[in-house]
């Protein structure tokens, strides 16, 4: 993977602001790195990049989520720390303080100081601090737009496709000289789909408006579908890891009688028993197994599909975390696995894709026990038989094209 993904370590930076000045807090002596530099309200990613800056923004500085008001999402960058010698993967946030809001720091912070936005840069800081400020200052936008990508940036229920598609709508509506703005944040709205980058570049590029794009979505999805169920071909049993758009509408044009699906749980959200009752109910005959029980499952089907959140620049396939064992265990068995997506999952150049963690107590809480909840792995495309898209079966030839269509985008 690149040092986007698991080379960098992702953290959250949040700016606080009132009355156009920035919060700074000193980091204290019993922090571990960066011992007396000015930083924002920062923590290591444990969950949804937004969730967790809000949740740093309580135990920090003692503001609950509701005495904040979002202003600014920021493209995601690297830092090179040459102090520690380590490399970060920042997300940055701008929150407006409401009114009689109070700022209580805990021990991480020495001191803290209101100052002009321009005075963070001659400071002695965290590094990167003022690129990462820069990327979300000045505030902008309505209450209705930062609440609607608020709500993106924190669904777990929704698929990538799904939440895209709102986002689309939210910054639709938005014109002129914020326009630009609304799409790098949309951009930025969730590190391990691919299709928020995507979309960006192409709307950014000119080569699509918003609404031409939706259209074009919904189209590649049903093509795609239909590219994947024609190269399933006859298959009887066909393992899945995905409750994805695509994956859905291959299996339901897949489906004949006397053919089966077995399909995984997918912890610690369980959407795979909703996506099971959900085939079944369209009259498919389902086999639902647990996550774990993948190895033994593989070798007795003729095929894994899975569907894709994110292809990055280093063609890896980035989906719910367990594709990588699915693909694994049919890989040891002889059995071919597919991917059914659509080319708007190809991250831009550059992009810093991520494998984000979810809230850790929707996978158990334990006292004196560090939980993650990573809910996306990285699988290499070349250990799937095909990646199907509306294109067809498409290879690593196929992809460079994309990403070159797309280019870079502003603030890599």
């Amino acid at each position: 993977m690149s040092i986007s993904s698991l080379d960098a370590i992702p953290v959250v930076t949040a700016f606080l602001y009132r009355r156009g000045r920035i919060l700074l807090l000193k980091r204290s002596d019993r922090v571990g790195t960066h011992a007396g530099r000015w930083a924002g309200v920062s923590g290591y990613l444990e969950r949804l990049p937004l969730a967790q800056a809000l949740l740093e923004i309580e135990e920090e500085v003692g503001v609950a989520a509701d005495q904040v008001v979002l202003r600014g999402i920021g493209v995601p960058m690297l830092v090179r720390d040459r102090v520690v010698s380590k490399r970060w993967l920042v997300y940055t946030f701008l929150f407006r303080l409401r009114p009689g809001a109070a700022i209580q720091a805990d021990w991480e912070s020495a001191a803290s100081e209101w100052v002009p936005p321009d005075e963070v840069a001659c400071r002695r800081t965290v590094p990167g601090l003022a690129n990462g400020l820069a990327r979300v200052w000045p505030p902008w936008g309505s209450d209705p737009l930062w609440q609607a990508l608020g709500e993106i940036a924190t669904d777990t229920e929704r698929g990538a496709t799904d939440l895209a598609l709102a986002g689309l709508r939210a910054v639709g509506r938005v014109r002129g000289r914020s326009r630009r703005r609304a799409l790098l944040a949309f951009a930025s709205l969730r590190p391990s789909m691919g299709i928020f980058p995507h979309l960006a570049a192409r709307a950014l590029s000119a080569s699509a408006s918003t609404g031409g794009l939706t259209e074009e979505v919904k189209a590649a999805t049903e093509a795609s579908a239909r590219e994947a169920a024609a190269a399933l071909g006859g298959r009887r049993r066909i393992l899945t890891h995905s409750a994805s758009s695509a994956c859905r509408e291959t299996l339901l044009r897949w489906w004949r009688p006397g053919r089966e699906v077995v399909v995984t749980e997918s912890r610690p959200e369980c959407e795979g028993i909703s996506f099971a009752r959900e085939l079944a109910s369209a009259g498919m005959r389902v086999t639902l197994i647990s996550d774990a029980q993948v190895g033994i499952f593989a070798p007795r089907c003729d095929a894994v599909l899975v569907g894709a959140d994110a292809i990055t620049a280093d063609d890896q396939v980035i989906n719910k975390a367990g594709t990588r064992l699915a693909a694994l265990a049919g890989r040891e068995s002889g059995v071919p696995c597919y991917v059914v997506s659509q080319t708007h999952k190809v991250c831009p150049p550059g992009w810093p894709a991520a494998l984000a963690p979810q809230d850790p107590a929707k996978l158990a809480r334990a006292r004196g026990v560090r939980v993650m909840n990573v809910a996306f792995d990285a699988t290499p495309v070349s250990w799937f038989a095909q990646l199907l898209t509306e294109c067809g079966p498409v290879d690593r030839r196929l992809l460079r094209a994309v990403r070159r269509r797309l280019g870079r985008l502003p603030d890599l």
